[in-house]
């Protein structure tokens, strides 16, 4: 339906109300009908593409507080907290960063192979189940486990390239450090985003409201 301009709104304003003046002098009442109120819905805002990608999830059914005993208070207390969880469940982090290391090397021996390609699913594996082992702060411990995935890989990077054939190009350490670092930040960012998409993971599935009944999955 197009808008009624201004003017049209008006006269049908001054056209309504002569209508109820001559009610009024009949003596008769006038009753408002429904279709004459017309109101604008309300749009619901779809929120960000964020929001629609990860609806958000409850909490962990029967889980406790996760800070229950610690009684930091001080300035530092997101990173206190960080590191007093991780030491609280260590294979969510060391586990799953020695497991993420052991794959990582076996993807750059067998690179382009289906062995390789194996190793490369269960390395971005791990650090998705150090968020799900890890659900008090999964993103945390999908870091912390890229972290020390990526220390343990890095003695393995140093010694292949010492002990790579000789060329005619030379590499030298400046050139090493630059691929170390570069590609540590990348690794750690993949193992953040992994670990709260295992948290994430954990908890839509876990949630009631998520779950379709068995019987309405018989009926399909």
């Amino acid at each position: 339906m197009s808008k009624k301009s201004a003017a049209q709104l008006d006269a049908e304003r001054r056209a309504e109300a002569r209508r109820r003046a001559r009610l009024a002098a009949q003596g008769r009442v006038f009753e408002e009908s429904d279709d004459e109120v017309d109101e604008a819905p309300v749009r619901q805002s779809s929120g960000s593409v964020f929001q629609r990608l990860f609806p958000p999830a409850a909490p962990l059914p029967g889980k406790g507080d996760p800070f229950a005993g610690f009684s930091y208070t001080g300035r530092l207390r997101p990173l206190v907290a960080s590191l007093w969880l991780l030491r609280r469940n260590p294979f969510a982090g060391l586990g799953m960063g020695i497991l993420w290391a052991g794959t990582y090397i076996l993807v750059s021996q067998y690179p382009s192979s289906l062995f390789g390609s194996i190793a490369s699913f269960v390395s971005f594996g791990a650090l998705v189940a150090a968020g799900w082992i890890g659900w008090q702060r999964p993103w945390f411990f999908g870091l912390a486990a890229a972290t020390i995935g990526y220390l343990l890989y890095t003695p393995y990077f140093i010694y292949t390239v010492a002990n790579a054939p000789v060329t005619d190009v030379k590499v030298t350490a400046s050139q090493v450090t630059l691929v170390l670092v570069t590609n540590g930040i990348v690794q750690i960012g993949i193992g953040a985003l992994a670990g709260f998409y295992g948290g994430y993971l954990r908890r839509r599935l876990a949630d009631p409201a998520t779950r379709q009944p068995a019987g309405s999955r018989r009926r399909r």
